[in-house]
């Protein structure tokens, strides 16, 4: 029989590391914790489905190895050995979603309880998903934390120091406020706030009269705005919704309406009775 191994995290790694150590280390997962986390929450069922799967508590149990798992740096010190994000130098937050905003030199570490060191590093390229979302960069970060893991399980089992880290790590986490659409900015910039706001904060923000509607992907399709057309305007709405912007114009495939379900753009906009030069607010 294999170490026993408890979990800290109602998140996708947290799922992926527990399939991780049962696979290809051979240990038996005795707790999923998912903190003080709601059961109303859509990540709160999968965590207790896993838990259920590996006959684990859900919460704490005795255990050889605890293992805290979440994708961003919040707290930066626990109790245990961590799966974290190292920002880069500067950065405001280490939240995986402002790595789509502001790119440059992330990481995924596996750590010390204290933060002060790690066992594995695996870098992290927000570049390699630019046509993707923040779901996909999600994925690549999970991925990667599993590697810094792998590199650094054996030296964890057997209690060798950690390498220091090159730079802190960092506290803080990016702040809903930051998903609200400026229109007047470049299109550029909206991009890369519609692709960090579409993961687990649910869509970059803008309105429909009264109505929130939370954007989910964009790319790029101008790079100069039309003539007549303010920003914030919609283009064209045939297969997608065009946008205009202070500078270019913006492709989106999809979008939720307040809290209902994610559905095509054009759909939507039949729905509400909006096209070509409705100005989203």
């Amino acid at each position: 029989m294999g170490p026993r191994v408890q979990i800290l995290g109602a998140t996708r790694l947290a799922r992926v590391v527990a399939s991780y150590v049962t696979e290809r280390r051979g240990a038996r997962i005795v707790g999923i914790d998912p903190g003080d986390e709601h059961e109303g929450n859509p990540w709160f069922a999968p965590v207790r489905g896993l838990a259920r799967d590996n006959g684990a508590v859900l919460g704490r149990a005795p255990a050889d190895i605890v293992l805290d798992c979440d994708p961003d740096a919040r707290p930066t010190v626990g109790d245990a050995p961590m799966l974290r994000v190292l920002a880069p130098a500067g950065a405001a937050s280490p939240d995986l979603n402002r790595a789509l905003l502001t790119g440059g030199d992330w990481a995924m570490v596996f750590t010390s309880a204290d933060g002060a060191g790690a066992w594995g590093t695996r870098p992290l390229d927000p570049a390699e998903v630019t046509a993707l979302d923040a779901d996909a960069l999600l994925d690549l970060a999970t991925t990667r934390a599993v590697e810094a893991l792998d590199d650094g399980w054996e030296a964890m089992v057997a209690g060798a120091p950690v390498d220091p880290l090159p730079r802190p790590l960092v506290r803080g986490r990016f702040r809903a406020g930051e998903s609200y659409l400026v229109w007047e900015q470049p299109a550029e910039r909206l991009v890369a706030r519609i692709r960090a706001c579409a993961g687990p904060y649910g869509g970059a923000r803008t309105h429909v009269g009264e109505a929130a509607v939370f954007l989910l992907d964009a790319r790029l399709v101008a790079s100069e705005t039309p003539p007549g057309f303010d920003p914030g305007v919609i283009v064209r709405a045939e297969d997608a919704l065009e946008i205009a912007t202070g500078r270019g114009v913006v492709r989106v495939e999809r979008l939720r309406p307040g809290w209902r379900p994610a559905r095509p753009a054009v759909v939507y906009a039949r729905e509400v009775g909006i096209g070509p030069g409705y100005q989203f607010s």
